[in-house]
């Protein structure tokens, strides 16, 4: 078997195996791709290692079986990703955001100039600020604000509240 596969097969099994399972982890691992990275290294590494090791049509069908492998792995990992188990993990995000949950038209910021309110938490120079009875994401005029202070509305433009 020696003579087949070349002097290095004991280390080209293992390092096979250890790339398929760094791809098999990498489809549960949440990360930016070091085992994959990983994965695919040692998988080109078995590669070279069996050109410099054995025959050539050898090498060659190791280097088709691993590409084959490859193939394989990424369409199990996007069919994984489309319906399987990868798809009904807490990785991938599947929350709509309903039209009703932003709706802002129940909300007229411009109504709030002049009115007064307690800062929830401390404006430093941006916070939480209570204002007719609902919370606010209120900034001031680059002055600090403690907690439970009263600030009054002198400006609203767009999304932004600015309070002194």
């Amino acid at each position: 078997m020696a003579t087949v596969f070349g002097s290095l097969w004991i280390p080209c099994l293992v390092l096979s195996i250890l790339g398929i399972a760094f791809l098999i982890g990498e489809l549960f691992l949440p990360g930016f791709g070091v085992a994959g990275i990983c994965g695919v290294v040692c998988l080109i590494a078995v590669c070279v290692m069996q050109f410099m090791s054995a025959s050539p049509l050898v090498a060659t069908l190791v280097t088709i079986v691993l590409a084959l492998v490859l193939v394989v792995m990424v369409i199990l990992f996007m069919r994984s990703m489309k319906n399987g188990m990868l798809f009904r993990s807490p990785i991938v995000l599947k929350d709509q955001i309903e039209s009703e949950a932003v709706n802002l038209s129940d909300s007229k910021p411009e109504t709030l100039i002049g009115k007064a309110g307690i800062a929830l938490t401390p404006l430093r120079p941006s916070g939480i600020a209570l204002i007719d009875g609902k919370r606010y994401s209120v900034e001031t005029q680059a002055t600090f604000t403690e907690k439970d202070s009263e600030v009054t509305v002198i400006a609203v433009d767009g999304p932004k509240i600015t309070v002194r």
